[in-house]
């Protein structure tokens, strides 16, 4: 019974920590902020413009900036 009391009450507290830790996935990922983020970001962009989505100037300007942060990110 104290085991589903401890449950419950912390429920909400736990609910609240996935929610922000969402958030800030999603905010890094929007900012490029880490590495990982930055990788996601050049499959995204891979894939646009092998379907044919994204002009190649438009797709190689797109990967500079994103070696150039991917570098800054890393420390390079």
């Amino acid at each position: 019974m104290v085991l589903i009391v401890d449950d419950l009450l912390k429920l909400p507290f736990d609910l609240g920590l996935k929610v922000l830790q969402g958030i800030a996935d999603d905010a890094d990922a929007i900012t490029l902020r880490t590495e990982q983020a930055v990788r996601e970001q050049v499959l995204r962009t891979q894939m646009q413009f092998e379907r044919g989505d994204l002009p190649e100037e438009e797709y190689r300007a797109t990967m500079m900036q994103l070696r150039k942060r991917l570098n800054e990110v890393k420390g390079v």
